[in-house]
């Protein structure tokens, strides 16, 4: 069954002199000549996974964590240039989201019109909170974002929230245990209570039309929907206490996933996680993907073959989910 695969990585050589956090991650050093080829490694893995369309996207943390905040507008256009220009020849199989200067709102917009206007990007993948150059961390759960939020309705793009590490000064429970900040546990902490955020600061009833995409089932959520809308009610943080605290919310968190996110099964290739993602999200907000070359593309077509789904659910998970998201 053909697939579209939508949370594939790729690197700009010498990327760790704009981000130097990636020296900290052992998956960087582990996968840096896969994340530098863009045709070649990345064809032959693709057809070994019957992906027949890999969407690219530059690796975390990307512009959001650039070592000098004042070239991230500059930065952020040269990758998005370079990434159309290597993918061109193969836009068959290739296509790619934008990376965005999130620490300038109005320059994002600027940049998410062109990548999508211009050079024909299917959207924009966003890494997390904004720090470059480690100053304070922006989430665009804050007002200033909100016209960001429009230009994306309006273009009517998605935009996928990629994990990434919490701060490198922000105290964790899990901070003795390296091995658990980014991939196995950090990374979807972080997601998930961004995306929490966005929720409940009444985004999407401001912007019912943006869509959001989540890796790695969901970033928690779906398994944890009804357990937040439960707690928010039985302890009365809903309603006019939300109101007063200047957030109205029209939903509930699990109506606000289900309408305006999607999960992907990127690097999470469970088939019991995928059961409860599917009953929660229903089979239409479900897609595809590998998490390359994090993971491996015949690795995941492998655990996908297994599925002993109904064919058409099979089908929109695979591709048409996909295709009809990013209008391929």
């Amino acid at each position: 069954m053909r697939k579209i695969a939508l949370e594939e990585a790729f690197a700009v050589k010498g990327v760790e002199n704009f981000t130097p956090q990636l020296l900290k991650l052992r998956e960087f050093r582990q996968n840096e000549a896969k994340l530098h080829d863009l045709a070649d490694m990345r064809l032959r893995a693709m057809d070994e996974g019957g992906v027949e369309i890999a969407v690219l996207s530059a690796t975390s943390p990307s512009i959001q964590g650039v070592r000098d905040p004042n070239i991230e507008i500059d930065t952020a256009r040269a990758w998005n240039d370079y990434v159309a220009q290597a993918i061109r020849p193969r836009s068959d199989r290739l296509r790619a989201f934008a990376c965005l200067p999130m620490r300038y709102p109005d320059a994002a917009i600027d940049e998410l019109r062109r990548a999508v206007g211009d050079l024909g990007l299917v959207g924009a993948l966003i890494n997390g909170y904004d720090n470059a150059g480690d100053l304070e961390p922006v989430y665009y759960d804050v007002p200033e974002y909100l016209d960001f939020w429009k230009a994306a309705e309006e273009l009517d793009v998605p935009i996928y929230i990629h994990p990434r590490t919490v701060p490198d000064d922000r105290e964790t429970t899990y901070k003795p245990y390296p091995e658990l900040k980014s991939a196995s546990w950090g990374f979807h902490v972080e997601t998930g209570e961004h995306v929490l955020r966005l929720i409940l600061s009444g985004l999407f009833d401001k912007v019912p039309g943006l869509q959001i995409v989540l890796g790695h089932m969901g970033e928690f959520l779906p398994f944890w929907c009804w357990r937040l809308d439960h707690r928010i009610q039985r302890e009365g943080w809903d309603g006019e206490v939300a109101a007063q605290n200047g957030r109205p919310r029209k939903l509930s968190v699990t109506e606000y996933v289900q309408r305006n996110t999607y999960s992907t099964t990127s690097g999470f290739f469970y088939t019991p996680a995928l059961d409860h993602v599917l009953k929660v999200m229903g089979p239409d907000r479900v897609m595809y993907s590998v998490d390359y070359p994090y993971e491996d593309c015949a690795e995941g077509k492998a655990w996908f073959d297994t599925l002993d789904y109904d064919p058409a659910v099979l089908k929109a998970i695979a591709y048409d989910n996909a295709k009809r998201l990013l209008k391929l």
